[in-house]
């Protein structure tokens, strides 16, 4: 039977991968769970459990990011941009755990993360070139 650590982990990677196969195509909502994860890990100046430490900061993280690699950022309202964090979503409680292993393997969740953007892209871009060349 798996101690309590390692069930926790395993919900908190379920909750992540729920929350990046909902994904629509801008991966608003993942892209903000790396950034909340990189600056705990680089700059470690927020509690992960407390949501008010990063809840509207994440917001500017993640268009900084989109601005960069999609020329554009969330619009959405905020109660949906917030739903992020609900417990059908991130809690800050599973996103803790995820932050403590980011922390222990370099930046592992952010890397799952963005190299599952870079998939959805890399499939779309070949849908595209099908369609073009077809």
């Amino acid at each position: 039977m798996a101690n309590s650590s390692s069930s926790n982990l395993e919900d908190a990677r379920q909750a992540l991968d729920s929350i990046i196969k909902k994904s629509r195509i801008h991966f608003y909502k993942p892209i903000q769970i790396a950034e909340i994860l990189f600056e705990h890990r680089v700059k470690g100046k927020i509690d992960l459990n407390n949501l008010e430490d990063y809840r509207n900061n994440s917001k500017k993280w993640r268009d900084g990011i989109t601005q960069k690699f999609l020329g554009r950022i969330c619009t959405s309202s905020a109660k949906f941009q917030d739903n992020l964090f609900e417990t059908n979503a991130m809690p800050p409680k599973l996103l803790s755990i995820l932050g403590d292993f980011n922390r222990q393997g370099n930046g592992i969740v952010e890397a799952h993360i963005y190299k599952s953007f870079s998939d959805k892209y890399l499939q779309l871009n070949r849908g595209l070139n099908y369609c073009l060349n077809s």
